[in-house]
C-alpha cells in the first residue's frame, strides 16, 4: 500500500457544483503519514489485548479465578479498535478540491460543512513544510483572499504541497489573463 494517495474521484459528489466546462484540477485528503502513528498505535493495542488474553487464559487454567478475568485484556483490543476507527473517520471526513473556478473544503461524512471560495477572490498562496514534512512529502498550503490580511483557508498536511501551490498559481495566472477568444468587432 502506497502512503501517497491518488487523486480522489469527486466529479459526481452532490456537494460539488461544477459548471458545464469546469473541471476538477486536484482533489485529496491530508497525507496518510499524518494518521500512521495513531493507526499503528491502535493496532498495537489490539495485538496487546489479544496476546494478553491468550496468555492470561492459559495461566488461569490452573487457577480458581472466574474465566471472565482472562478476557479483561480484550479491553485493550477494544480501545485499539476505537483509536483506529476514530482516526480513520477523522481523516476521511476532510476533503480538499480545486477546480478551474473554485476551491472547496469539505468536512463531515453524514453532516457536511463545505467552504467554497471562487478563484477570482484569491489574492495569494503559500506553502510551508517542516523538515520532517519535507522528508515525508507533505505540508500546508495557505490561501489568502481579497480584502483580508489573514489567511482564509489552509489545506493542512496535504501530499506534495508545492505541486498544489503550483496548480493554484497556474489557475490564478489563467484567471488574470484577458480572454483572447473574443475579438472586438
Amino acid at each position: 500500500m502506497s502512503l501517497i494517495q491518488p487523486q480522489e474521484n469527486v466529479e459526481n459528489a452532490d456537494w460539488l457544483h461544477l459548471m458545464e466546462d469546469e473541471n476538477v484540477q486536484w482533489s485529496g485528503r491530508p497525507s496518510r503519514f499524518t494518521i500512521l502513528f495513531a493507526i499503528v498505535g491502535g493496532l498495537l493495542f489490539v495485538l496487546g489485548g489479544i496476546i494478553g488474553t491468550l496468555m492470561l487464559l492459559s495461566v488461569l487454567d490452573s487457577q480458581e479465578l472466574p474465566v471472565w478475568v482472562g478476557f479483561l485484556p480484550l479491553v485493550l483490543a477494544v480501545v485499539g479498535v476505537v483509536i483506529v476507527g476514530k482516526t480513520y473517520l477523522e481523516w476521511i471526513r476532510l476533503l480538499y478540491v480545486i477546480t478551474d473556478e473554485e476551491i472547496y473544503v469539505k468536512h463531515g461524512l453524514i453532516s457536511r460543512d463545505v467552504t467554497q471560495i471562487r478563484l477570482d477572490r484569491v489574492q495569494n498562496t503559500s506553502f510551508d513544510q517542516t523538515i520532517l514534512e519535507r522528508m515525508l512529502s507533505f505540508g500546508d498550503v495557505r490561501i489568502y483572499t481579497a480584502g483580508t490580511s489573514t489567511e482564509d483557508l489552509t489545506f493542512r498536511d496535504v501530499p506534495d504541497p508545492e505541486q498544489i501551490k503550483s496548480i493554484l498559481t497556474q489557475l490564478l495566472s489563467e484567471q488574470s489573463r484577458p480572454d483572447t477568444t473574443t475579438q472586438p468587432t
